[in-house]
């Protein structure tokens, strides 16, 4: 196995956790969900524009239709994910959005005929598992619980498609074309945001503590840019994994140690991330993230035997 197949995904999963960090004291501080989806995807789109300075060439240009198909679907997937979210309990919307390892092992299969090891299968179990147990939050009401599974699954289910068809034509097309076609096309898609973005949010007025600059809280700035070049970054080396080694299975296995870095990080800096709710005991979230830890551990191993 190739060094890069296994560093880049688990260096992704380490950009991600740092993201979701920053993104979250973002929105603390102010900066509305559609405002944070704009700004990632738009620096998303810019960074991957530089790979056209790659040598590469594409020999049909109907061939560019298939990266535009994938940067629909990654958009798709993160609207159904702010759904899930915000129509439920995020104790039951993020560990259905962890199936996704599952997911991709079966549209391998089912979608591009690609066969995978049987120990692929098991590790892709084990994965899921573990995130589920590292992201479950237990005390929600779960109201709406039907809709909230519709969301989460749906998303889970966008994005696999998603890793599975870059897989499948990147080869084709050539990643240095492939990317930046896809990245620029959901940055085009995510200007549906626009509109709501520029709307004055109520409540501000120019005498207001809560300075707002560019549509954004002051406050948030400084988190809200750093998280959207993590994201962007850590887009990058997933999405280069997936392209040069061609194994969305392989690459989504390693990427969910992003989960373990989660708990790592939140371990370090519980404070700045604000991470455990007044009703739980340390002692048991840690406790049930440890096992989902060596859960994914165990997957990671198994794939990489």
């Amino acid at each position: 196995m190739s060094p890069s197949a296994l560093f880049l995904p688990i260096g992704a999963g380490l950009g991600y956790a740092c993201a979701a960090i920053a993104i979250k004291r973002a929105l603390g501080a102010g900066a509305s969900g559609s405002g944070v989806n704009l700004l990632c995807n738009g620096v998303m789109a810019l960074l991957f524009q530089l790979l056209w300075l790659l040598p590469g060439r594409v020999n049909d240009p109907v061939l560019l239709l298939a990266p535009m198909g994938c940067g629909l679907l990654f958009f798709l997937g993160q609207v159904f994910t702010f759904r899930a979210i915000s129509s439920g309990d995020v104790s039951v919307a993020t560990p259905l959005l962890g199936t996704k390892v599952v997911l991709v092992a079966l549209f391998s299969v089912f979608l591009i005929g690609k066969p995978l090891p049987g120990l692929w299968w098991i590790a892709s179990m084990l994965a899921s598992v573990g995130i589920a147990l590292i992201s479950y939050t237990p005390g929600g009401n779960h109201r709406r619980l039907a809709v909230t599974v519709g969301w989460s699954f749906s998303a889970a289910a966008v994005f696999a498609m998603t890793d599975v068809y870059v897989q499948k034509w990147v080869p084709s097309v050539g990643y240095s074309r492939f990317a930046p076609v896809m990245f620029g096309s959901t940055g085009v898609f995510s200007l549906i945001y626009l509109p709501r973005f520029l709307t004055a949010p109520r409540g501000i007025t120019h005498d207001s503590q809560c300075r707002i600059l560019c549509g954004y809280p002051e406050a948030s700035l400084p988190w809200l840019f750093g998280g959207a070049l993590l994201l962007a970054v850590q887009a990058l080396a997933m999405y280069t994994a997936i392209g040069l080694h061609g194994s969305a299975t392989l690459t989504n296995i390693l990427y969910g140690s992003r989960c373990l870095w989660s708990v790592l990080l939140v371990w370090i800096l519980g404070t700045m991330a604000g991470d455990f709710s007044s009703g739980e005991k340390r002692f048991g979230i840690m406790g049930r993230r440890f096992l989902g830890a060596l859960l994914l551990l165990g997957a990671m191993a198994l794939v990489l035997r």
